[in-house]
C-alpha cells in the first residue's frame, strides 16, 4: 500500500519511539521522555507490531524486552536512523549554503601540489567550511562514510562507487640539481637512487609496468608520499617520478623537471554511490576541475 509523506514520517517516529523503549527497558519511561501517554505509546507500538505482524517486545513483569525479531530490527532501524540524520544534515548545509565539513580522502601519490592549491583555494573561497583530509589508495573510506570525496590514481570501482571525473595525467620524472650528468633516457635513472609512489597506489603500479615494458631493474628505491618530495629531492642527485600534478607549477628550487616519455595514470574523482552529494563535495570537485583543465595541455581531454 502507497504511503504519503505522513506516512513515512510516522515510521520514522515510532522507529525512534521503538529505540527509546529499547534503551529505558520500559514504554512507561519512554513515555515520560517522549511526553506522551503510555497508553498512546502503546498502542503505537502495537500497531506498529500487528503491521509488521510480529511482536517487537515481550512484556514483561516491570517493562519489556526485545524478542528475536526485535533485535533483528533494532539493528536495521540503528542503520536507517543514522543514515537518515546524515540525510537531514546535508538538507540542512543546502538550505543554508555552504557550511558544515568537507571530508576528503587522497592517494598518496596525488596529495601534493596542484590538489593541495586547489585545497587552499577552496578554504579561502570557502571559509565557513571545516575540511578534513586522509590519505588512502582505495575508495574504502568512502565506503566507510568517513569521506565525502576520493582523489585516486586508476583506482578499482564496483558499484558502491561514482566516478564523477576521469582524466589521464601523465607520470613525470624530476630530479634534483646536484645530477652529475645529462639525463638523456630512462636506463639513466635506475642506476641513481628513485623516489617512487608509496606500494598500493595506482602510481606506483604504473610506474612497476614501466620498467618492465622496458626490462630495466631499479637498484635503490625510497618510497614515500608525494608531499615528502620536494625535501627528498631538492640539491640532490635523485630522480623522483610522480603524476604531472606533483607541483603546482614550476618546481621548488633545486629541482628540475625531465623530458621523458613515461606513460599515464587515470586520476579519479569518486564519490560514494547513492549518497546525496553536499554542496561543499560539489564546489570543491567544480574548482578541481577547473584547474585540472587549465594544467592541461592543448590537445589533452578528458577521458
Amino acid at each position: 500500500m502507497h504511503r504519503g509523506r505522513g506516512g513515512r514520517m510516522r515510521h520514522l517516529r515510532i522507529y525512534r519511539a521503538i529505540r527509546l523503549i529499547q534503551r529505558t527497558g520500559s514504554i512507561r519511561k519512554a513515555a515520560e521522555i517522549l511526553a506522551i501517554s503510555p497508553s498512546a505509546l502503546n498502542r503505537s507500538v502495537q500497531g506498529f507490531e500487528d503491521e509488521l505482524g510480529l511482536p517487537v517486545f515481550d512484556r514483561v513483569p516491570g517493562g519489556v524486552r526485545l524478542t528475536t525479531a526485535g533485535e533483528l530490527l533494532l539493528d536495521m532501524l540503528d542503520r536507517h536512523l543514522t543514515e537518515f540524520d546524515d540525510f537531514r544534515t546535508q538538507l540542512a548545509n543546502l538550505r543554508e549554503g555552504l557550511s558544515g565539513e568537507l571530508r576528503l580522502a587522497f592517494g598518496s601519490d596525488l596529495g601534493a601540489g596542484l590538489v593541495l592549491a586547489s585545497v587552499r583555494e577552496f578554504e579561502d573561497a570557502f571559509p565557513g567550511v571545516s575540511v578534513s583530509i586522509a590519505t588512502a589508495e582505495s575508495a574504502a573510506p568512502l565506503h566507510r562514510r568517513e569521506a565525502d570525496l576520493a582523489l585516486l590514481s586508476n583506482p578499482e570501482t564496483d558499484d558502491a562507487t561514482q566516478v564523477l571525473h576521469a582524466q589521464r595525467l601523465p607520470l613525470a620524472a624530476w630530479e634534483g640539481t646536484a645530477s652529475p650528468a645529462e639525463t638523456k633516457g630512462l636506463w639513466d635513472l635506475v642506476s641513481r637512487r628513485l623516489l617512487l609512489p608509496l606500494d598500493g597506489s595506482g602510481s606506483r603500479v604504473a610506474v612497476s609496468h614501466l620498467m618492465r615494458r622496458h626490462r630495466l631493474s631499479v637498484r635503490t628505491v625510497s618510497a614515500l608520499p608525494a608531499a615528502q618530495v620536494a625535501q627528498q629531492l631538492a640539491g640532490t642527485s635523485r630522480v623522483a617520478i610522480f603524476p604531472d600534478t606533483l607541483f603546482e607549477a614550476a618546481p621548488a628550487p633545486g629541482i628540475r623537471r625531465l623530458s621523458l616519455p613515461l606513460g599515464e595514470v587515470q586520476l579519479c574523482v569518486l564519490r560514494a554511490a547513492r549518497v546525496p552529494m553536499i554542496r561543499p563535495a560539489q564546489a570543491f570537485l567544480t574548482l578541481l576541475q577547473r584547474r585540472l583543465d587549465e594544467a592541461r595541455g592543448p590537445g589533452e581531454a578528458r577521458t
